[in-house]
């Protein structure tokens, strides 16, 4: 289902929170202060929780308490998939999503997923939002980018170590987005869950391993699951997108909006150190602790890998020939954006 058909599912909804909620997404009669509702789909603790709540504390300080905002984190009021149609038809003044969990539907944003030798979130954080502002994609035509980020580069996180081909011939492995086809390729069964799924079918046998960034060896207690970390990236491990709509937003007084647009390329900056840093940081010294080693790509296996990241690259090019934008010239983009 689009954002499009979408936001008259959600309309109703829309209605029903309005009527529910005092000063949702406007102007109190009183003192004429803003409230904006702002939605997030995982638990406050993660690190794009954590940057939702920086970002709404920042916004009422810089406004000198003229806006405040109430947050949503953990789905308590739309769930993922459905974030952007909610803030489309009303039902929130912000909202924060996952691109990268519905490539169709977000094909430029699914290119920062690709093997592009991103070393971290904070490197990738900032090519994506430079992608973004510069390409102004259609999918997200519609709203007004508050700030955008990526996760680190993926990781196999594994029951038994993955260092060659063969280790991964057979295994079961959860992925999501543009990774699954890679996992297909490199000879492993691709399985796409929700990671609050993960750790149960990591403890039942349903999954061998893992691919996705590190911190959830903590965040979501994998370590207790499993052995092992590949120290080889594979493309970072997901895209988020914080909007606002563009008509919500020219509502705004012209100050307000300047403080959010200032915002933008700071909380990228926020969320990206926090995540590499204390997020990813911490759980891998935790994890380290719980017996989980990290382990290298046999050396004479690592050229193999490599040319398997090359022909995804080249694949995602070719099968995003008849899009709005230049595949190759994204491709070039962000591989230039590394080397400034």
């Amino acid at each position: 289902m689009t954002i499009k058909s979408k936001i008259s599912h959600l309309s109703a909804l829309g209605l029903a929170m309005a009527l529910g909620l005092t000063a949702c997404g406007g102007e109190s009669e009183a003192d004429n202060s803003i409230t904006l509702q702002y939605a997030f789909f995982a638990p406050a603790g993660t690190y794009p929780g954590v940057q939702m709540q920086k970002w709404s504390e920042e916004l009422t300080e810089r406004t000198d308490g003229a806006v405040t905002v109430e947050t949503f984190p953990g789905g308590t009021l739309l769930k993922s998939g459905d974030i952007f149609s909610g803030v489309s038809s009303g039902i929130v003044d912000v909202g924060l999503d996952q691109p990268s969990l519905d490539v169709g539907q977000f094909p430029l944003s699914s290119v920062v997923m690709l093997p592009l030798d991103f070393e971290n979130s904070q490197q990738a954080s900032a090519a994506y939002l430079d992608l973004l502002l510069e390409y102004e994609p259609e999918e997200l035509e519609d709203y007004v980018i508050v700030t955008a980020f990526t996760g680190e580069p993926a990781h196999f996180q594994s029951r038994t170590p993955i260092t060659s081909m063969d280790d991964l011939s057979g295994q079961t492995v959860r992925g999501s987005g543009a990774h699954l086809p890679l996992l297909e390729d490199m000879g492993a069964s691709p399985v796409s869950l929700p990671m609050s799924d993960v750790a149960e079918n990591l403890g039942t046998g349903v999954l061998d391993a893992n691919l996705s960034s590190r911190e959830v060896l903590q965040d979501f207690s994998l370590a207790e699951h499993l052995g092992y970390v590949t120290d080889y990236p594979i493309g970072t491990a997901g895209t988020f997108v914080a909007v606002m709509d563009k008509d919500r937003f020219a509502e705004l007084p012209e100050d307000v909006q300047d403080e959010i647009l200032a915002l933008r390329e700071e909380m990228s900056d926020f969320a990206s150190e926090y995540h590499d840093n204390d997020n990813v940081g911490g759980a891998m010294e935790w994890a380290a602790g719980q017996g989980v080693e990290t382990v290298e790509v046999d050396p004479d296996e690592v050229s193999e890998w490599d040319d398997v990241m090359d022909a995804t690259v080249d694949k995602w090019i070719e099968d995003h020939q008849n899009e709005s934008f230049d595949p190759e010239e994204v491709v070039e983009h962000l591989t230039e954006f590394q080397s400034e």
